[in-house]
């Protein structure tokens, strides 16, 4: 099942990708879903730690899930009443169709495992209009509520009985993870046939398609579209890095100079940006290759703002430094007291290791949302920005370093470094699935 679902997920968004941004799943929650959830299982973070016990949170199984739910009820501000209906439901099933074993865990067999999903497919299609609602809506109630049904709702039974033990535990096969797919891939299926495949993502490719078809002025406008964009993003990269502003409605023309380009350009940018084309058929074709080259010479210089691969190793070790150590010191601490004087290791012990596990995604997503780029960058003066060189947001935070693990477990950052060095824009696998850059800010 986990295959088809991932797959079908995956082919969706390559082929149909406004469809599945508009219905909430774009490339950092198809990312994290299909990349961080995977690698993610490897991850427990201590959520309740007692004499007794300790439970976690699974990031792969569990959080992600929850992350992406939330994130899509906020987005879409569903109608609080909605929501209770929705997650209550769910949450009553899931409880009725899962019990707790001790020494096994909570657990719900074929096919009573597939009926909170089909009840919250049922209430979305039931309670909402449009697939910009329905999605979200089955996926975000199948689990939250799954997760409170099946999981929360027991932990004061679980706690009794003393557990070390996970929610989401089962990792990207767990029910709240499962939960959530099979809600919405039958919603996707059923709404992928009403929408055409992808445009060209870049304007250029759109100007060549439409110069091909004989459609001449259209692909001249797409190109000198691909080029205001591409000055456009130069522009807030630059502001970024220096506090340099320019004017909304000139920056094209600060823009060239400050890159170090030929003065000469700024007279093909404002015949390609106020010159009349009529009918010429060459004046044509010049003014698209001229906005071509112009655009091409832009995107050069811009690339030198990207982070090397020195910087982001150098950060790094930084980061590691500071989120290890200390958990190390108190870990290897709790092994020569529990051993030393009690002969066993004690729920605390066990917590902390998992935290070690976990920290880099905790801290990393925090700080690189908030600031922008974590104690590390911030010494070597990088930091990490959407592809557009915006800000980036939490979903984007949380799905490049959900990837973390993904490049601990290939070959420990190998495979990432390969891609950084060369990628066209210095990604490692983590900026890929989120949409984001690393660059220099001083």
């Amino acid at each position: 099942m986990l295959p088809t679902l991932a797959s079908v997920l995956f082919i969706s968004f390559m082929h149909k990708r406004d469809f599945m941004q508009n219905a909430g799943f774009g490339k950092p929650e198809v990312g994290m879903i299909l990349v961080g959830s995977m690698f993610g299982i490897f991850a427990d973070i201590p959520l309740i730690v007692s004499r007794r016990s300790l439970l976690n949170i699974n990031l792969g199984g569990a959080l992600i899930p929850l992350i992406i739910a939330c994130a899509l009820i906020y987005k879409r501000k569903f109608g609080i009443v909605k929501i209770i209906v929705g997650v209550a439901a769910v949450s009553a099933l899931a409880y009725s169709i899962s019990r707790y074993e001790p020494g096994m865990g909570i657990i719900a067999e074929f096919p009573y495992y597939l009926f909170p999903s089909l009840l919250a497919l049922l209430l979305s299609i039931a309670l909402m209009r449009g697939y910009k609602n329905r999605i979200p809506y089955a996926y975000s109630s199948a689990v939250l509520g799954t997760l409170i049904g099946a999981d929360l709702v027991r932990i004061p039974m679980l706690l009794e009985d003393g557990v070390l033990g996970s929610i989401g535990g089962a990792g990207a096969m767990d029910l709240v993870y499962l939960s959530g797919l099979i809600a919405v891939i039958p919603l996707v299926m059923y709404y992928y046939y009403q929408f055409p495949l992808n445009k060209a993502k870049d304007p250029m490719d759109e100007a060549h398609r439409m110069f091909r078809k004989g459609r001449l002025i259209d692909g001249v406008n797409h190109a000198r579209y691909a080029l205001e964009r591409e000055l456009w993003r130069a522009a807030r990269l630059i502001t970024r890095a220096t506090g340099d502003r320019f004017h909304r409605s000139n920056y094209g023309v600060e823009v060239i100079p400050w890159l170090g380009l030929h003065p000469l350009l700024i007279q093909d940018y404002h015949k390609l940006k106020y010159g009349r084309l009529g009918n010429d058929y060459q004046k044509m074709i010049k003014t698209f290759k001229t906005a071509r080259l112009l655009r091409e010479s832009v995107a050069l210089k811009t690339k030198k703002r990207f982070s090397s691969v020195l910087r982001r190793i150098f950060a790094y070790v930084v980061d590691l430094f500071l989120t290890s150590v200390p958990l190390i010191i108190v870990f290897l601490y709790l092994i020569r007291r529990q051993v030393y004087y009690t002969g066993r290791m004690s729920p605390m012990f066990f917590a902390i290791f998992f935290l070690a596990i976990s920290i880099q995604f905790i801290y990393f997503t925090l700080f690189e949302w908030y600031f922008g780029k974590s104690i590390g960058k911030m010494l070597i003066g990088i930091e990490v920005v959407s592809d557009d060189y915006g800000d980036i947001t939490f979903m984007q935070s949380a799905a490049r370093n959900s990837a973390r693990y993904a490049d601990m477990l290939l070959l420990f950052y190998v495979i990432s470094l390969i891609l950084i060095i060369s990628g066209a824009d210095n990604k490692r696998i983590g900026d890929y699935i989120a949409g984001t850059k690393v660059v220099k800010v001083k």
